[in-house]
């Protein structure tokens, strides 16, 4: 039997009260229900009002019923879906004062964009998402929730294809930062925020960022929580727009401005 070191072993749940769900017993899982949702939420500091609850539990069966051959999301227990995707999604809020509007670059079945949506309606949101199942979802999640001042980009974003102007962008488990700056440089205002919802091991791409892009973004916030009751490390990591990218510099760059990540 492989011996693996210790930072990759799996918690078993018990200590500090941490979750791992995939390794919970199945009697002690709660509820595929709304109650059960509610109760997660309510665990994590996260209070929506009945709309809101109702939104999210309708975005939730939606997910769950498009979701059948994965392409949607590759998380499919009911409680990983509500703490990895709505919880993770919708935390930020603590965390700052989200800016508007904001485009989600990479938003997949809508994460962070939808559920940062139904908690902050007032919030004018562009999701970004070329993939057609996905777009097709999306529509569908919009006409039924009924969501007004969002709407979806469906194409790539790179420099020269997505040129409104934007106060803040924000993304989830898509690329490296440095890759994102350049996608982005064609909307984000001087100014502007650069949202990243990381994993705890994103040190290098702050660095290579440092010397790659010092003189064009600054770097405001590197905040490192958890997920709340669980062993889910995470960081926040904020750039403050100082200028635009010289054409030049912005034209050379294009070409590197083309992976989407699937893991979402």
């Amino acid at each position: 039997m492989k011996s693996y070191p210790p930072k990759f072993k799996k918690s078993t749940g018990t200590k500090q009260g941490k979750t791992n769900f995939n390794r919970r017993p199945v009697e002690n899982r709660l509820p595929p229900t709304l109650n059960s949702m509610i109760e997660l939420l309510k665990r994590s500091d996260i209070k929506l009002n009945k709309e809101q609850t109702h939104q999210l539990w309708t975005f939730h069966n939606l997910l769950r019923a498009r979701n059948t051959d994965q392409e949607l999301t590759r998380i499919i227990g009911f409680e990983p879906i509500i703490i990895k995707h709505y919880v993770d999604s919708m935390i930020v809020g603590k965390f700052l004062e989200l800016p508007s509007p904001i485009v989600d670059v990479g938003t997949g079945a809508g994460f962070p964009g939808i559920p940062l949506k139904i908690r902050y309606p007032h919030l004018k949101i562009t999701l970004a998402e070329p993939r057609p199942k996905r777009i097709a979802f999306l529509k569908e999640v919009i006409h039924t929730l009924k969501l007004r001042n969002i709407e979806i980009f469906e194409h790539k974003i790179v420099s020269r294809s997505f040129r409104t102007p934007m106060k803040a962008v924000i993304t989830r488990a898509l690329e490296t930062i440095d890759k994102t700056m350049l996608r982005t440089s064609g909307c984000l205002e001087v100014g502007g925020r650069l949202i990243f919802l990381k994993g705890p091991a994103v040190d290098p791409e702050i660095s290579a960022v440092r010397k790659r892009f010092g003189e064009y973004f600054k770097l405001i916030s590197d905040k490192k929580y958890q997920l709340p009751h669980t062993g889910h490390s995470r960081r926040l990591v904020i750039y403050e727009k100082l200028k635009n990218f010289e054409s030049e510099n912005e034209s050379k760059n294009e070409e590197s401005e083309d992976s989407f990540s699937e893991s979402n």
